[in-house]
């Protein structure tokens, strides 16, 4: 289905100008991440949290046209082909972030927000994204995509900031979708978060709690796209295989 700048604007919030930048743009060519895709976006997690995050940036206050230049976007894209490797198991997760690394290491504008991010993805703990994480690897599952945060130009500070916004965003989005993948994950033995939530009492009381923790983040910056996420936690919420957890 067509993902329409309207669309972005009234569920999510997204600036007019980043929306139809997305909506019009073509599939690159020769990227996994987009093989066999007509458009640019598609009513998926993996798709629309590009101009979400986009947007997010803009509303953090980086340059809008730095965010809509081809030396972001493009590594972006490119850093979506490296994940379709790694999803298609043409490489592993170490190449996956090597090959991240050799991408962007000579486009670095923020030192202090790449040597955080390097330690980060090489499993070191003393840095400032570690306390800003999830508590389900699950839910850090496309984290090579913050490779692309290197060539923007923002001071330290905002780039803490930046984390916990991205996390809370593409963790709300892939607790949607994990949601909807819960049997199939279980039965192929997937991450899943809330497989590794235990599906018991406590820790379906820790995705509720990070949930109502990253709507009331969102809802401070965009409360369009904080009020688009709870609602389709909503509906989610209403689904068989759901529903008889969540009522721990």
């Amino acid at each position: 289905m067509f993902v329409s700048s309207n669309f972005l604007a009234i569920h999510y919030g997204v600036n007019d100008t980043i929306a139809k930048f997305f909506v019009d743009r073509e599939p690159p060519i020769n990227n996994l991440y987009w093989k066999d895709k007509l458009l640019y976006l598609r009513h998926e997690p993996g798709y629309l949290f590009i101009p979400i995050i986009v947007d997010t940036l803009f509303k953090l206050g980086i340059d809008k046209n730095s965010l809509l230049d081809k030396k972001y976007v493009e590594v972006l894209e490119q850093i979506g082909h490296i994940a379709g490797l790694h999803e298609a198991e043409k490489i592993t997760s170490k190449e996956a972030i090597e090959q991240c690394i050799a991408l962007t290491k000579d486009k670095v504008e923020n030192e202090y927000f790449y040597s955080a991010l390097l330690g980060y993805m090489q499993g070191e703990k003393n840095n400032f994204i570690v306390p800003l994480c999830t508590p389900f690897n699950a839910l850090h599952r496309g984290d090579i995509f913050l490779f692309s945060l290197a060539v923007l130009k923002f001071d330290d500070e905002l780039a803490e900031k930046i984390i916990e916004y991205w996390f809370a965003i593409i963790g709300s989005f892939l607790l949607l979708d994990d949601a909807d993948d819960l049997e199939k994950d279980k039965l192929n033995n997937h991450e899943n978060a809330f497989l590794q939530s235990g599906l018991n009492k406590e820790g379906i009381e820790k995705i509720k709690t990070l949930l109502a923790e990253n709507l009331r983040l969102l809802k401070s910056l965009n409360q369009t796209l904080a009020r688009g996420i709870d609602n389709q936690f909503v509906t989610m919420a209403k689904l068989p295989h759901i529903q008889e957890y969540l009522n721990y």
